[in-house]
């Protein structure tokens, strides 16, 4: 099982309710006991974020920081997901779609490279957007590549 914490510190931006992102984090089959963090932040901070990090001054809708192994008590710390509430509210609204479609996904996305996935050749995204969508459609959320 993964316990996700949530630590929000956006409040004038929609962000779905903590019980949300422990659905979509549960449809990851884990065995053992297991933790991911989730910071909801700013356009600031995520522009800060890809600047120490990636080395671009830019603001994404999400970043995925896998902790590679780390264990405390038994327990696997996963890694750290950085969302951009504003970015993410607004992309949703540019595609068409409800915000908490856009969030799940994100979520979902974020939680696949924590866990080792990327998209960094055609097999590997083909591989990883599978794995997203099949996820997705245990909530009733469309394809999210279909615009």
């Amino acid at each position: 099982m993964i316990k996700c914490i949530i630590i929000n510190s956006c409040t004038e931006e929609y962000v779905p309710d903590h019980s949300f992102f422990n659905k979509w984090i549960s449809a990851f089959e884990f065995k053992g006991q297991a933790e991911v963090t989730i910071k909801i932040v700013d356009e600031n901070e995520m522009r800060n974020f890809n600047i120490l990090y990636r080395n671009l001054d830019k603001i994404s809708d999400t970043l995925a920081f896998p902790s590679n192994n780390l264990s405390l008590n038994e327990t696997l710390l996963l890694g750290d997901i950085a969302m951009c509430a504003k970015k993410i509210n607004s992309d949703a609204k540019h595609y068409s779609k409800e915000n908490i479609e856009r969030w799940a996904h994100l979520t979902i996305h974020s939680m696949l490279h924590i866990l080792g996935y990327d998209h960094s050749s055609p097999e590997s995204q083909n591989k990883m957007e599978g794995i997203e969508i099949e996820i997705l459609k245990k909530f009733n959320i469309l394809d999210p590549y279909t615009i």
